[in-house]
């Protein structure tokens, strides 16, 4: 048996459980629909900039989509636009099945994520993403639920390793974008997946990579059973 068995994996949501798109998370597909990407595209520009930071942002954001009636409807919408990568479900039940704790982490809506992973609710410990309020309409109402801070991925990741009382070795990260770069501070091993805007050789941040695909089978090899 191997001794530094994985025992949690935990993934990014958009972009990483999700086939590559040209709308490439929930929140730019939703800007997409209101017919104001980019205005989006310059608000997270100054946000990268650190000419606004995250509070800022996403106070502007909610106070656009409330203007622009977003809520449940449109999120059911995106929802059903979004494709999972193949066997995701079956990679989720062999985790399940051999005791591997599964997190899902994101910078992305959780309302979006709970209702696209909901068939596989039974398999997940926790999801962990910006939940949006809505009022008696249905209707975003500018505030969210208190949530851990999703930029720090790393703080998320040393959390759960002492819930569970796991060493690093035990933990892999599995996400694809610049965002997901700080869960490497962490130290437990990284998986780059369908890489977007980071430098997936970088062996500081990723420890294994995986250039391109449709399937989340591609990940076994980079989990210790």
């Amino acid at each position: 048996m191997n001794a530094n068995k994985t025992k949690l994996v935990i993934f990014d949501f958009d972009g990483t459980l999700t086939k590559p798109d040209r709308l490439d998370n929930a929140w730019a597909r939703i800007w997409d629909k209101i017919g104001l990407y980019q205005q989006a595209e310059t608000l997270y520009k100054m946000y990268v900039a650190k000419k606004i930071n995250y509070k800022e942002w996403l106070d502007k954001v909610l106070d656009i989509f409330r203007e622009n009636k977003v809520g449940n409807k449109m999120f059911a919408s995106v929802t059903r636009k979004i494709k999972l990568l193949d066997n995701c479900e079956k990679v989720f039940k062999i985790f399940y099945q051999n005791n591997i704790k599964i997190c899902v982490l994101s910078n992305g809506i959780k309302n979006i994520i709970d209702q696209k992973l909901k068939s596989m609710k039974k398999y997940i410990t926790h999801v962990e993403a910006i939940t949006l309020t809505v009022d008696n309409n249905g209707v975003v109402n500018g505030s969210i639920m208190p949530s851990t801070n999703v930029e720090g991925k790393s703080d998320f990741i040393l959390k759960q390793m002492e819930k569970y009382n796991l060493k690093k070795e035990e933990v892999v990260f599995v996400g694809n974008s610049f965002n997901d770069e700080d869960a490497a501070k962490s130290g437990v091993e990284t998986v780059c997946l369908n890489p977007l805007h980071t430098n997936f050789k970088d062996k500081s941040i990723w420890t294994h990579a995986v250039e391109k695909t449709d399937d989340l089978m591609s990940i076994l090899s980079f989990i210790k059973f």
